[in-house]
């Protein structure tokens, strides 16, 4: 005796086909990754400017490590949004910085420092070559603040220290503060701002080091 299959019933069919179309929807409409961004690839170092010294430059500088506070040390994109909650540190699920802040700042810094001709050579924090001075960098902000849904501002703070690398002595410091408003509220619209900042913070940093060498 043989006995036929049940077949499924319509309702159970459409219901099958309704299940795999949502799932199929579900994977198209997934956000993927974003390419990390980078705040070395929307502005080149700065030229010096054709700056001409009087006298050909003798001191050997060292870029300490780039420091940072506690919470920049991450790739994560972060950014406020101060019209619902100003307090809370927000990341963006599918963008994200390519290094740390503090990272990228090292090696953003350490080109223009090389670039500016203001040293007899500029060392990295890794090298074990003599200096007789040391820059010291904290940031202590790198952040995008969203003043509303179509607007924003990115932020980039730090201290800068320069040491006397024989005594230890502190020669001179100084708080700065750069910002560049959004041209799109978006992740690309603040990563192209923060850029612009960090080169600003970078061009500020480099100028004030050798003015009070």
């Amino acid at each position: 005796m043989f006995i036929t299959p049940k077949q499924p019933s319509w309702g159970a069919l459409r219901l099958g086909i309704l299940a795999v179309m949502v799932f199929a929807g579900g994977c198209a409409a997934a956000t993927p990754w974003q390419t990390p961004y980078n705040i070395n690839g929307f502005h080149p170092a700065a030229p010096d400017g054709g700056k001409v010294f009087a006298h050909a430059p003798t001191v050997v500088l060292q870029l300490a490590l780039v420091s940072a506070s506690p919470w920049l040390d991450t790739d994560a994109y972060q950014y406020h949004l101060l019209y619902q909650n100003p307090q809370m540190l927000l990341s963006y699920r599918d963008a994200r910085w390519v290094g740390t802040p503090a990272a990228m700042m090292d090696a953003r810094l350490l080109q223009q420092l090389q670039r500016s001709h203001a040293w007899k050579a500029v060392l990295s924090g890794q090298s074990s070559a003599a200096a007789q001075y040391v820059l010291q960098v904290q940031l202590t902000n790198f952040v995008v603040d969203f003043s509303t849904a179509q607007a924003g501002t990115a932020l980039v703070a730090g201290m800068a220290t320069l040491v006397n690398a024989h005594d230890y002595q502190v020669i001179a410091q100084q708080q700065f503060t750069e910002s560049v408003a959004l041209s799109k509220a978006s992740a690309a619209g603040g990563a192209s701002a923060m850029a612009k900042a960090s080169n600003d913070f970078v061009n500020a940093v480099t100028d004030w080091a050798a003015r009070v060498q």
